[in-house]
């Protein structure tokens, strides 16, 4: 990967076209965690150098390489049953009130579902809790990610044996059917599940109302500006008593003014105001 420009002023090139195009803000000392997951991009668009790749995304025809470039920058590890402090409070406090009697619908967003293993994760979980007596409540999961592939993917919901991990084998063979050597989620628990194509930036107040948002290691990429933008919307979707979960890494207090801090023993959670 040759550059023309000094290495330096190319990458500051590349970390202002990222937020510009995408509001994303990149910190220096991810240079090179950023450089290594984009050049798998530029192999692919036959881009051989940064500053192609800055020039690239500048023109008005690269809505493709600019889904790609965001992907490659935003991608997280997806795993079954992850992050454990989120699958804590579902154990501990969430599936009781998502479940209460009396309650008809509960509706969840996931933003950045990846290739499916948390929003099927959380479907299981609350399917095995739904059996329980007194439970009537229906819940749907509204899973989101921009890259189309990766929302085909997840919506197909076939896994091969090394991406098994974390998932115990009573639930593997409870809620998946072997196919062709690999393991396909079953109906019942895909049918609770909209897996679609989202892009936050260009807005989501139309998506309805939630009772609860999960936004796991996708605000930390953005501008302050972008980051208090999409709370704005987040809170607007949330019903009364709504909740957003964030990353760990993700404060939200700061950028925005509507939701209020609840620290529980499993985690740290934050409801809309009264």
């Amino acid at each position: 990967m040759s550059n023309t420009l000094g290495e330096g002023d190319v990458y500051q090139s590349l970390r202002m076209v990222l937020q510009n195009t995408f509001g994303v803000v990149i910190g220096e000392g991810r240079k090179n965690a950023m450089l290594a997951s984009l050049r798998p991009v530029m192999s692919e668009f036959n881009l051989d150098t940064l500053e192609k790749l800055v020039s690239k995304l500048q023109t008005k025809n690269s809505a493709s390489l600019k889904n790609s470039v965001l992907q490659a920058i935003t991608t997280h590890h997806d795993a079954w049953f992850e992050p454990k402090e989120l699958f804590g409070l579902l154990d501990n406090y969430l599936l009781a009130e998502m479940l209460a009697s009396g309650r008809q619908n509960y509706r969840i967003w996931v933003i950045g579902s990846g290739t499916g293993q948390l929003p099927y994760s959380l479907a299981m979980k609350v399917d095995q809790a739904s059996k329980k007596p007194g439970s009537t409540t229906k819940v749907t999961i509204d899973a989101t990610d921009t890259p189309t592939d990766v929302v085909a993917s997840a919506r197909a919901g076939i896994y091969d044996e090394t991406s098994m991990e974390n998932i115990t084998s009573s639930l593997r063979n409870k809620y998946m059917v072997p196919k062709s050597g690999r393991w396909q989620v079953v109906d019942d628990i895909k049918s609770m599940i909209n897996f679609s194509s989202c892009h936050l930036l260009e807005g989501v107040e139309d998506r309805g109302h939630y009772d609860l948002i999960i936004c796991l290691e996708v605000l930390v990429y953005f501008s302050v500006a972008v980051k208090t933008r999409l709370l704005d919307a987040f809170a607007g979707l949330l019903d009364p008593s709504g909740i957003l979960i964030a990353g760990l890494n993700e404060p939200i207090l700061p950028f925005n003014k509507n939701f209020e801090m609840v620290r529980h023993e499993s985690g740290i959670f934050y409801r809309q105001k009264q």
